[in-house]
C-alpha cells in the first residue's frame, strides 16, 4: 500500500505491485501448492529459489524488477564455480526461468522486461550418466561410526542404493510409508505427483531395523530424522555423504549418481527395462535407454577379454 497526496490535500491510497523476491517467492509457491504440485516438487523450487534469493540479496539485488540478464549469468557462473554439476546448474536455472515466467503473467509488470528471455540455458553433457561406482560405496559404508548416527547414516546409504529413490523422495518418506514385513516402501511424492511402491532387501531390512531401534521415541513423522527429531532435510542427506566420503578418503558421489547405481546394477542383473521404469517412476523409456548404454559396454569388454575367434590359433 502506498498513499499521495493530491492537490486538494486530499489521501489517496493505493496498491502496488509487490516485487520484493522473497515475498514473491512465497507467492509462487503459494500457487504451485494452489495446483497440487508433490511435496517433492515444492521442496526443489523452494530449496533452488532460497539460494537463488541469497544470492541476489549478497549482490544488493532486493526487488524482482531490479533482475537483469547479466546477474542470472552471473549466478550460473557462480554455481560452477561452487562445483554444481551441469545437471544442477540446469535445474536452478528452470526454476528460475519457471518462477518468473509465472511471475511475469501473474503481475504483468507495466515496462518490465524478463530478463531469462536474453539467458541461454546452460549447456548440458547428456554423456554424464556415469553412477556411483561400487568402490565408493563400499567406501561410504567402510567408515566406522557407532551409535545413532552410525546406525542412520549406513541405512540411508543402503535405502539409497537399493530402491533407487530421488533424494526428495527420500526426504519426504513417513514412517507408515515403509511396510516392516514385506520390505516394501510407498512414495506418495514422487516426481510429478505420482506415487509408486519400492522395495528394500534384506541387508538393507537388516539395517533400517538397527536404525530404527535407535531412531528418538520422540521424533517427527519423518522416516528419516536427525539426532533432535526433525525430518532430514536435502542438505542434511548430502552432509551425511560429504562427511562418510571425507573420512574415507573418496571423492563424495552425487546423491543421483545412486540412483543411477541402482538403475545399472538391476539391468546387470537381468531386469527387464519395463519393470525398472516402474521403479523408478520415469514418465517413458528414453532415460533408461542411456542406462543400458553402461551396460552394453560392460558386455563389450567381456566380449573383448573372452572372444573364442581372438583365444583361438587359427
Amino acid at each position: 500500500m502506498r498513499t499521495i497526496t493530491d492537490k486538494n490535500h486530499r489521501t489517496i491510497a493505493f496498491l502496488e505491485i509487490e516485487t520484493h523476491i522473497e515475498t514473491q517467492v512465497d507467492a509462487f509457491l503459494v500457487d504451485r501448492r494452489a495446483q497440487r504440485k508433490s511435496e517433492g516438487t515444492l521442496g526443489f523450487y523452494r530449496q533452488k529459489l532460497a539460494l537463488f534469493g541469497e544470492y541476489c540479496d549478497a549482490q544488493g539485488i532486493t526487488a524482482t524488477t531490479q533482475l537483469t540478464p547479466t546477474l542470472i549469468r552471473n549466478f550460473i557462473l557462480w554455481l560452477q564455480q561452487r562445483g554444481h554439476n551441469d545437471g544442477g546448474v540446469h535445474a536452478f536455472y528452470r526454476t528460475v526461468r519457471t518462477f518468473l515466467y509465472w511471475w511475469e503473467e501473474e503481475c504483468e509488470p507495466e515496462g518490465w522486461k524478463n530478463p531469462i528471455r536474453k539467458v541461454k540455458p546452460p549447456r548440458v553433457d547428456k554423456r554424464q550418466l556415469d553412477p556411483a561406482s561400487d568402490r565408493a560405496v563400499s567406501a561410504l559404508l567402510g567408515v566406522y561410526s557407532g551409535g545413532y548416527l552410525g546406525a542412520r547414516d549406513k541405512a540411508a546409504i543402503l535405502f539409497l542404493c537399493d530402491t533407487g529413490c530421488r533424494a526428495s523422495e527420500f526426504t519426504g518418506l513417513n514412517l507408515a510409508d515403509y511396510h516392516v514385513s514385506s520390505g516394501a516402501v510407498v512414495i506418495r511424492n514422487g516426481k510429478g505427483g505420482k506415487g509408486r511402491t519400492v522395495f528394500v532387501g534384506r541387508k538393507t531390512r537388516r539395517a533400517l531395523r538397527k536404525y530404527l531401534r535407535q531412531r528418538p521415541a520422540d521424533s517427527d513423522r519423518a522416516l528419516w530424522v536427525t539426532v533432535g527429531g526433525d525430518r532430514l532435510t536435502y542438505s542434511g542427506l548430502r552432509q551425511i555423504v560429504r562427511r562418510r566420503a571425507h573420512k574415507a578418503g573418496v571423492t563424495p558421489p552425487a546423491l543421483h549418481s545412486l540412483r543411477r547405481l541402482f538403475a545399472v546394477q538391476c539391468l546387470r542383473n537381468g531386469m527387464d527395462l519395463r519393470r525398472l521404469q516402474e521403479l523408478m517412476g520415469h514418465a517413458d523409456l528414453q532415460m533408461l535407454i542411456r542406462y543400458t548404454k553402461l551396460v552394453t559396454d560392460d558386455l563389450r569388454a567381456a566380449h573383448l577379454q573372452a572372444s573364442p575367434v581372438d583365444n583361438v590359433d587359427w
